[in-house]
């Protein structure tokens, strides 16, 4: 087979996946052609696929022969460090030490200064990934070291490549001292210095490069792309904007292609994606330093130099050059948004509705690129997802407005809340045909019911014309409506208005305690940031669908294993949503058997590694973040149980809580520091008092007055105008998987609305608050949430909404009393056993309860035994098929009866009618 090395043709999907089958032929070979293993991983790097090419230069190093490679030896190594920095599927602190370790060996070769350059280069690029991973200063302060060295050797022999990157680390550092000028009024010198030097070397590189292709050798740089985006990089620096857009239409001409066009058919996607985000970066980056220092009077900006000028002059720069892919112009600017959404049950399902509704009044979910789920907020993400999935193939993106996004969210709120009133919960055991199967089939678990009971009583409500049918993760690949089969998200995005995002089901491992992910093309584990430093667990690698084994024959699946095996080419969306919310202890863990040789995968809830699902979305390199967290967040307790299973219990929601905070002290860290360019954070007691309390006897009592404190903490109001008795009670809502009540689930749909409403302007890009004419059905309960007629019966029902059992009986004073009844007799007739054999002597009591417990306990010994066995007790005595019958009867009849007079004591037309009268 032939390696593609035409520039238009090998950015194909069919020559990528055409060459990648090439590099895995060739790395199961014990022997290779160097020259040939050379010219496919030159291939594979410039289509992104970095894992593979670095598989491929390192072998070409073990062996050590480069007869017929023309001595590039150091060349090569410069290669495999590239590659090993830049491939996604090594754990960032390996790779990273790793490609430094490489170039440590390449300078031991003896180098040629222009090769010393690039190893600079190589090392500079290293420790600036390393700070936009791990945030510390001191990797920036490297990277600028390594980037000046290799600039002193002299721009025109790397052609401005470490000049151009040094200049951007000292914006990145001006930066990072404009913040602290602008809090403190101090540095602000610091921090113009830095930003002047940056200048400088951008004024020496737009005056050297463009002369560089007519001198010499150098012909060849009249094809390379970045070449002439580091010549545009230098002049966007220096406020150039129009010179910047020649130089990258001067491509273009170099090459005879159309002079108004971007050349898409001839530039990587990667290549041309990350060049038009650097300059929006870089443009936005200079406004942001400029107008921090502008506030310090001190500081005199250069003559024309302004915020607003240089956004919207950068702006109309790029929009110019990009013509009809002018939408690429927002994401540079703006940045990647990704949207976490947190676990919680149906309450924070729930919460999540509210958030998705304000986002999509102001048009940002077209903006959002990553939907990171986790248990509660997988069944509600995999919901909007199918509903989105829908509108992006059926409508071209011009096609799709802001009232597309506000009418599936609302189809999502109806459609959902009806899925959520069936009481899934009950569901579970309530047909007596899959109780048989969940107690008589092994391998059938709750877990396996639960994912199709998403399926049916939810997913399939939505209007796709696919009914009941099954849901596949690998159907959810997105092909936008009349976009080329080549579309790929991660490189396509940015010019797309309407954004393809990836939804990623978020679960945990037990093998390994490691994230587990499912996604329309992979699943698995994927690489830790933390492993090398502090962990030893082996990592369960992640494969596309369409590389995961395949079911062994029915003959070997049935003497190999118990139970029927999970088709892994075919993983159904309900059943990675379910592994994502299968709560330990109330459902078993969903098994993959032999999907890793000698080892059975069990996943659980994705809230026990990561309840906000933050670290898919750093992964994912998203710098703007919406957490939508409704997580069962740890109260206070005046009396905390001291039983051996009350502190277990109580530690564990400790370390959650600690986890909880530690990602939220991270993101904030990131925000403040630049790394982030928005963050809105929502959770779920926002605005809730926490005071200190005084000890007993205390003589110096604490007083906080209201000028200590923020203005949010003030009043009976949150600053996002809901009582803040109300928000409180909404907070302490169950996390289960039964009924909500319209009440309860209107609440929590406006409780996200408004936080949303209240923190929206957090995000960059946001400039007006829109609104839809006509309001969300949940914001009709909003004259219900303040006090008055009542008002004491809707928060009675929200207080009684904690409570995971038993709630009918309290909300109905008629069910009240019978329960009242029947427990009073029961109390009256121990009373009365009591009464009539008081006059037995206590010795007579004591021997006879002795004597009869000794009967009953020798009795049924034997068969505690066998229930101890229970799964071959069932099996040989028919109790399994008499459990089950039982139960779906129980449950059928709570459901018919507790269930629906439950939604109807929380009906919001009630609440309404008891407010009116």
């Amino acid at each position: 087979m032939t390696i593609a090395s035409d520039r238009p043709a090998r950015f194909s999907e069919e020559v990528r996946l055409a060459n990648l089958d090439r590099a895995k032929t060739l790395l199961r070979q014990p022997t290779m052609s160097a020259k040939e293993a050379y010219d496919l991983a030159e291939v594979l790097k410039d289509c992104n696929e970095f894992g593979y090419a670095r598989r491929l230069f390192g072998r070409i190093r073990t062996a050590g022969d480069y007869t017929s490679l023309e001595g590039k030896v150091v060349k090569i190594g410069q290669r495999h460090a590239l590659c090993t920095y830049k491939d996604t599927d090594l754990a960032a602190a390996d790779r990273f030490k790793r490609a430094l370790e490489i170039l440590d060996e390449v300078d031991r070769l003896g180098c040629e200064p222009f090769q010393q350059q690039e190893s600079l280069g190589l090392r500079g690029a290293v420790y600036k990934r390393m700070w936009q991973v791990e945030g510390q200063r001191r990797d920036l302060l490297r990277s600028l070291a390594y980037y000046l060295k290799g600039f002193e050797i002299g721009p025109a022999t790397d052609q401005g490549y470490t000049g151009i990157n040094a200049a951007f680390v000292y914006d990145l550092l001006a930066r990072e001292e404009a913040i602290e000028a602008e809090l403190t009024r101090t540095r602000w010198s610091v921090a113009d210095d830095y930003w002047r030097k940056g200048q400088a070397i951008r004024v020496q590189l737009a005056e050297l490069l463009p002369g560089l292709p007519e001198r010499a050798g150098n012909a060849w740089l009249k094809e390379a792309w970045w070449f002439f985006a580091t010549l545009a990089e230098a002049r966007f620096g220096i406020e150039r904007f129009d010179g910047a857009v020649d130089s990258l239409r001067g491509f273009n001409q170099a090459n005879n292609l159309n002079h108004q066009e971007p050349p898409l058919e001839v530039v990587s996607p990667w290549e041309f994606e990350s060049t038009i985000s650097q300059l929006g970066t870089l443009a936005e980056l200079q406004a942001d330093i400029v107008e921090r220092l502008s506030k310090v009077k001190e500081w005199k900006p250069p003559d024309g130099f302004s915020a607003d000028a240089i956004r919207s002059r950068a702006r109309e720069a790029l929009r110019t050059y990009l013509g009809k892919y002018a939408a690429g112009v927002d994401r540079a600017f703006n940045g990647k948004l990704g949207l976490a959404l947190s676990g919680g049950g149906f309450r924070a399902s729930l919460f999540h509705i509210g958030v998705l509704a304000r986002l999509a009044e102001q048009d940002i979910l077209r903006r959002v690129e990553v939907l990171s789920c986790v248990s509660g907020g997988s069944i509600i993400g995999a919901h909007y997802y199918l509903e989105l999935q829908h509108l992006l193939q059926t409508k071209t993106d011009g096609e799709i407005e802001q009232k597309d996004y506000v009418a599936l969210v609302k189809r999502v709120e109806n459609d959902f809340l009806s899925g959520v009133q069936t009481n899934i919960r009950c569901k579970v055991f309530g047909d007596i045909l899959c109780n048989l199967r969940m107690f008589l089939q092994p391998g059938y678990t709750t877990t396996r019911r639960l994912a199709e009971l998403y399926e049916s009583e939810i997913y399939a409500r939505i209007r796709d014309n696919k009914g009941s049918a099954p849901r596949l993760l690998k159907d959810l690949l997105v092909q936008p409506h009349r976009e080329g089969p080549n579309f790929k998200p991660k490189y396509d995005n940015w010019r797309r208005k309407a954004k393809v995002p990836d939804l990623i089901l978020n679960a945990t491992t037990l093998n390994t305690g490691h994230n587990w992910q499912f996604t329309a093309s992979w699943m698995g584990e994927p690489p830790s940031r933390l492993d090398a430093e502090i962990g030893g667990n082996y990592l369960l690698r992640r494969m596309y669908h369409a590389e995961a084994p395949r079911l062994r024959d029915k003959w070997r699946v049935r003497f190999r294993r118990p139970f029927a095996p999970l088709d892994y080419q075919a993983i159904r969306v309900g059943e990675a949503v379910a592994a994502s919310s299968c709560v330990p202890g109330l459902f078993e863990p969903l098994v993959l058997s032999d999907l890793f040789d000698g080892k059975t995968v069990r996943l659980i809830d994705g809230g026990v590694y990561d309840n906000q699902g933050v670290a898919s979305l750093l992964e994912q390199d998203c710098n703007v973040m919406i957490v939508s967290d409704a997580s069962g967040q740890m109260e206070a307790q005046d009396l905390p149980s001291g039983s051996r299973l009350g502190v277990p219990l109580r530690s564990f929601s400790v370390s959650m809580a600690r986890v909880r905070q530690a990602q939220f002290s991270e993101l904030d860290a990131r925000r403040r520091s630049g790394l982030l360019k928005g963050l809105m954070f929502l959770h779920m007691r926002k605005d809730l008092d926490a005071e200190a309390l005084d000890w007993r006897e205390c003589q110096d009592r604490f007083e906080a007055s209201d000028e200590a404190r923020p203005a949010a903490r003030r009043g009976t109001l949150t600053s996002y105008a809901l009582s803040k008795d109300i928000q409180r009670l909404l907070s302490a809502i169950r996390t289960d998987l039964d009924s909500f009540t319209e009440v309860e689930a209107f609440a929590l749909m406006t409780s996200g609305y408004r936080q949303t409403d209240a923190e929206i302007s957090k995000l960059p890009g946001v400039t007006t608050a829109t609104r839809i004419a006509e309001p969300w059905r949940f914001l009709s309960i909003q004259a219900l949430l303040s006090p008055g007629r009542g008002y004491d019966d809707l928060t009675n029902h929200l207080h009684i909404g904690r409570l995971n059992g038993g709630k009918v009986w309290l909300l109905d004073p008629v069910l009240t009393t019978i329960g009242a009844v029947i427990l009073a007799a029961a109390l009256g007739g121990v009373a009365w056993l009591w009464w009539t054999y008081q006059a037995v002597t206590l010795l007579t009591v004591s021997s006879l309860g002795l004597l009869a417990g000794a009967l009953v306990l020798s009795a049924i010994f034997p068969h505690i035994i066998r229930l101890v066995r229970y799964k071959k007790t069932f099996r040989d005595v028919g109790l399994r098929g008499l459990l089950g019958v039982a139960l779906a009867l129980g449950f059928k009849f709570h459901r018919w009866f507790f269930d629906r007079h439950f939604l109807k004591l929380g009906s919001l037309s009630r609440h309404a009618a008891a407010r009116r009268n």
